[in-house]
């Protein structure tokens, strides 16, 4: 064999065992903490599909629902923080759940990679509602004092606690009525069960389009595109309240920073994808990319809030 020979054999032999090792190579592994078939899972399986040539690695989606997402996050940080674990989430079990039920994590056990994307909730009422805005409705709460019903997600969930800190915020009351996610209070409402919706905004979009709903306020500081007519907290002077339905890529506590750093930039640049823009946009969303000491810096201060909010309504974990 002459030395071209061997030098090729050579070559072969190496492109072999690199593309072996690739093969063998462990994939991303995202946990996402719901059940498949949702906004959240749907978004990130999105996003799996886009990040997996930016990172040169398969990409995997692992459900892992349960106990209002806690116990997949409590699985994802106690995984091996080598960088091949990560979870998808959304603020309910980051946010919200550990400050109304036990969990087995804080915020110290995991690293927000980053924020890419962003929603508020929205309340909605029927269309012979005495109200056609914002400052209507909180009007009419007042003058009502709990009169009024409003569905939401669960006690104790992000819905919930939205509205409760509009209330306080504003001096309004109404009473609360929990159902089993955005679906069945829909449900409810549009059967008139409950006299407000709140819940996510594409499943009362629909009825919003077919003039079966009024949508008076969302629960972010400013006005979205996606709902142009309907107020905001700003507009109620109570900018400071917004609770936001965002979603963000996490890590374990330990993870390398320079996993953290490839991770960030592959995601963020999934997010701004044509396909994960669609999705949103299609949803009512938008993408909202926040990283670093400004993500954790948010996500500290909404922790903050909603323990504050939680103990008001008697719901922190004993």
């Amino acid at each position: 064999m002459n030395s071209y020979q061997s030098s090729r054999s050579l070559l072969v032999a190496l492109l072999i065992a690199a593309t072996s090792a690739a093969m063998a190579a462990d994939p991303l592994k995202v946990i996402v903490p719901t059940a498949p078939g949702g906004g959240t899972d749907g978004y990130f399986r999105v996003l799996a599909k886009e990040a997996e040539a930016l990172l040169g690695e398969p990409v995997i989606i692992v459900n892992v629902p349960g106990a209002g997402g806690t116990i997949g996050v409590d699985q994802m940080v106690r995984s091996k923080p080598d960088g091949q674990t990560v979870a998808g989430v959304w603020l309910g079990p980051i946010t919200v759940s550990p400050n109304t039920m036990k969990v087995n994590y804080t915020p110290a056990d995991y690293i927000p990679v980053v924020q890419v994307s962003s929603a508020p909730y929205v309340l909605c009422v029927h269309p012979d509602f005495p109200a056609n805005d914002g400052p209507g409705l909180i009007a009419e709460l007042k003058k009502n004092p709990d009169k009024y019903t409003y569905g939401n997600d669960g006690a104790g969930g992000p819905g919930q606690l939205a509205t409760a800190r509009i209330l306080r915020a504003t001096g309004t009351s109404a009473r609360d009525v929990p159902f089993k996610g955005a679906g069945e209070t829909l449900q409810n409402f549009l059967g008139r069960h409950v006299d407000i919706y709140v819940g996510s905004i594409p499943p009362v979009l629909p009825h919003l389009q077919q003039n079966r709903a009024k949508c008076l306020l969302v629960t972010s500081s400013d006005r979205i595109a996606a709902l142009p007519k309907a107020s905001a907290l700003r507009d109620l002077g109570i900018a400071n309240e917004e609770t936001i339905l965002w979603r963000a890529l996490i890590a374990p506590k330990g993870t390398p920073p320079e996993r953290i750093a490839k991770l960030e930039s592959a995601f963020e640049r999934a997010a701004n994808s044509g396909a994960a823009r669609k999705f949103l946009e299609d949803a009512g969303e938008e993408v909202a990319i926040l990283k670093g000491a400004a993500l954790r810096n948010y996500i500290n201060r909404e922790f903050e809030a909603m323990g504050a909010i939680a103990k008001s309504l008697k719901l922190s974990p004993q």
